[in-house]
């Protein structure tokens, strides 16, 4: 599974503000060649040091790996060549 392009379709915090919420997008092309749009709900602790967007980011990818064909192998996941989600997230 080769992820070419990421969006974050909605952001925002929880009512008590510790919590990052959002929606996270990401295009992604299967084994077959197809492509496919995958949404995943994400919420993870908001950061003092990392941005909003660079923790949903990183949590959809981590809900991603997650997907029985990435876990077993069965469908490995790559990204699309300058895109490096998870480096950027760390850069805040």
């Amino acid at each position: 599974m080769k992820v070419f392009d990421i969006l974050i379709v909605s952001m925002g915090f929880s009512p008590d503000g510790k919590d990052v919420v959002g929606d996270v997008r990401f295009m992604v092309e299967d084994p077959t060649g197809g492509t496919r749009s995958m949404t995943i709900q994400c919420r993870c602790t908001a950061s003092q040091r990392i941005r909003p967007d660079a923790l949903l980011i990183g949590e959809g990818v981590r809900q991603l790996r997650r997907i029985p064909e990435v876990r077993s192998g069965q469908a490995p996941l790559s990204f699309a060549r300058g895109l490096k989600p998870l480096q950027e997230a760390r850069a805040a």
